[in-house]
């Protein structure tokens, strides 16, 4: 036993190297299909209101992968079914730049719905990254997820926006560059070498607070993505489609947006050493209503800070109510109960990302954002009900 240690620490240090990198090239895909795909929705849909349906698809196909994902790797393990996510994504990337080339929206959302299935085995990554390692070494491997995450946002982005005006089909080349890095991924994926043991997870007993706050924090959770998604999803439509800004101009101000979501959750640990989570999460509330309330002012200041507000507003809400519902059950019981909140939540964030189009339509930029404030403004209503009447 003494003797194996050392030869299992290189194989698990490449597992590491090579799932980070697949995190950040599975990353980049599904954030530039967020980012351009309002764009090329209005370019191709004849109705604007089916503008923002191709993100929706994504977000919808990740969530109904999850659960086929997980079946697929227990039954012909991690490294196929990573390899063949990378290559399907390959090819969905290139028929969608195939389908943007050739002014075809039914067949982008078909691509989409491909990529978002690669979604699905992205978010096993982090998973497959803890196996074999130490508990020690968790939390330090977390921060590296996360930390890979927040690279992911730039690689496509920032393509779409240094393309622009060199040529005039620099979404299909984008695309097919990403296509591109997701084949390189996947031989990259040849080096992985499946490990046999998890992380050691404690079975904590739960928490009685947590337990009542449940569904409230599900509530919580859903919300913060609704709102968040309600914003972001047509604000590259917006600035590009209706105020005239370029695409890397757009590109700039969700870039900012996506790393307000991620880098704060860094500091989280910290924070609730020093502050309660109901605490931190009515700061959270606040972030996402003064987000809000700076969107109204007009100007690419107004967009970039809005959604810089949102961005950290939704990081605090939807960690601590994953908090919440983590502590609020043990055991078995503990799997259902983290199903029905993950359902929920992409329910959330694809119901908001479907519609954010049409109510873009409808409503106008103004009215979007009187109907995100009253939904923030609902969700403070809530937190301060269940936490001031909670049982300490």
């Amino acid at each position: 036993m003494i003797l194996r240690a050392p030869r299992a620490a290189p194989a698990t240090s490449i597992n590491t190297r090579v799932l980070l990198l697949c995190q950040v090239v599975g990353l980049a895909s599904a954030v530039s299909i967020q980012f351009v795909g309002s764009l090329v929705g209005k370019w191709l849909a004849v109705d604007i209101r089916l503008a923002t349906l191709p993100v929706a698809v994504m977000v919808l196909s990740s969530a109904l992968g999850t659960w086929p994902a997980s079946q697929l790797m227990r039954h012909f393990g991690r490294k196929r079914c990573f390899i063949a996510s990378a290559l399907l994504a390959a090819g969905c990337l290139a028929l969608a730049a195939r389908a943007v080339h050739r002014f075809d929206f039914w067949l982008f959302c078909a691509a989409v719905f491909g990529v978002g299935l690669h979604g699905s085995f992205v978010q096993q990554y982090r998973f497959a990254i803890l196996e074999g390692q130490q508990s020690s070494r968790a939390p330090r491997l977390l921060t590296l997820i996360q930390l890979a995450s927040a690279v992911g946002i730039f690689p496509g982005i920032s393509l779409f926006g240094l393309l622009e005006g060199r040529t005039s089909d620099y979404v299909p080349r984008v695309l097919l560059i990403l296509a591109l890095l997701q084949v390189l991924a996947a031989l990259s994926l040849l080096l992985y070498r499946p490990q046999g043991a998890f992380v050691t997870e404690v079975s904590a007993t739960p928490d009685a607070r947590a337990r009542a706050l449940y569904w409230p924090m599900v509530a919580m959770g859903a919300g913060a993505f609704l709102v968040m998604s309600l914003l972001m999803v047509p604000t590259p439509l917006q600035m590009c489609g209706f105020e005239q800004y370029m695409i890397q101009e757009a590109s700039w101000v969700i870039q900012v947006h996506l790393l307000s979501m991620y880098l704060p959750s860094l500091s989280i640990s910290a924070i609730l050493k020093r502050v309660s989570i109901a605490w931190l999460q009515g700061l959270g509330l606040l972030f996402l209503l003064v987000g809000f309330l700076i969107s109204w002012v007009p100007g690419m200041g107004g967009h970039m800070l809005g959604l810089a507000l949102v961005g950290v507003g939704w990081c605090f809400v939807f960690v601590t109510a994953t908090t919440l519902v983590a502590r609020s059950r043990s055991g078995p019981e503990r799997f259902r109960a983290q199903g029905l909140n993950d359902l929920c939540v992409f329910a959330a964030s694809g119901a908001a990302s479907l519609t954010s189009g049409a109510l873009l339509s409808a409503l106008g930029w103004s009215g979007l954002l009187n109907l995100g404030l009253l939904l923030v403004l609902g969700l403070m209503a809530l937190a301060w009900h269940v936490h001031r009447t909670a049982t300490p």
